[in-house]
């Protein structure tokens, strides 16, 4: 018997060991999304500048993302992780730590409520609703393969964080089309956005905002436009419907539908959008076609 509870009493001791000084959070929070783990990343990213004093700390892939927080003049640190239950839902834990107060919270932790825990459930309360919302305004259906013929465009770069992408077209809109206009050229479809590349992690991207034109032999040269055929090339199609500052949640899907039905990637997405907001129409029914390469 008393081999027993020596065995127990060393079995105490190494769990509390671990649970004080190895386990790196004091508290955690888990709740299930029915999205993709991308779309997640990219709403706590448009969330977190809404915050004060937080920052993006780290970014790693979809799997998941560092951020620094002040909740109550308090500086904690959120480990968002995030794991795919299934093709449209993921399970979102985060797990949170007060680097000044380690120790007292873990001790207070199990046998009261203390102030980490009543910021956490206030911040993912918040952050949830705010995914909540997102969701019930924003529709991405995968369409399939699609050949997407070639277009010639009258184009300028654009290098912007991702949360920015529509801003960047934005504020390049009415400048491009008073070019195309000025200059007679003849507009030929909707204006698009071709990645030339993403940083995921950083949220960073560099892209091409183009305008379909009529080619011909004589064509105006301006510093900032230069003037490229995108396509013909075979895609993964998705039909995207809400605000555009959000159509790039479409891009993870795409990914994530070539990864698990055996495509291969040949490309970053092309996104052809057929509404403008500056009309002031209703967000939700703006509709972007979205496109990622593969291989024949």
């Amino acid at each position: 018997m008393r081999s027993v509870y020596g065995l127990l009493s060393v079995i105490v001791l190494l769990v509390l060991t671990w649970y004080l000084f190895v386990r790196d959070f004091e508290f955690k929070v888990t709740f299930v999304a029915k999205t993709l783990p991308g779309d997640i990343i990219e709403t706590i990213r448009i969330w977190n500048r809404a915050q004060s004093n937080s920052e993006i700390l780290e970014v790693d892939s979809v799997f998941s993302l560092k951020q620094l927080l002040v909740k109550s003049n308090r500086t904690y640190i959120y480990n968002w992780r995030f794991n795919m239950l299934n093709d449209t839902t993921t399970n979102v834990m985060i797990q949170i730590t007060e680097p000044a107060n380690v120790l007292s919270n873990k001790l207070l932790v199990p046998f009261s409520t203390p102030s980490i825990e009543l910021d956490a459930r206030s911040v993912s309360a918040e952050f949830y609703n705010i995914l909540r919302e997102h969701l019930e305004i924003t529709k991405v259906k995968i369409e399939g393969e699609f050949d997407l013929p070639a277009t010639f465009c009258a184009c300028t770069t654009i290098e912007t964080s991702q949360i920015d992408k529509a801003n960047g077209m934005m504020k390049n809109f009415e400048w491009i089309t008073s070019f195309i206009s000025q200059f007679g050229l003849a507009a030929e479809g909707p204006p698009l956005l071709k990645l030339i590349s993403w940083n995921n992690n950083l949220g960073e991207l560099k892209y091409d905002f183009c305008f379909p034109v009529i080619k011909r032999d004589s064509l105006p040269k301006v510093e900032q436009i230069t003037y490229k055929e995108i396509g013909p090339l075979k895609a993964l199609k998705a039909t995207y419907h809400g605000n555009y500052i959000t159509s790039d949640r479409a891009w993870y899907y795409l990914i994530y539908h070539a990864k698990t039905h055996g495509y291969k990637i040949k490309g970053l997405p092309i996104e052809y959008f057929f509404n403008n907001p500056n009309l002031g129409s209703n967000a939700k029914e703006w509709r972007a076609d979205i496109y990622l390469p593969i291989e024949n």
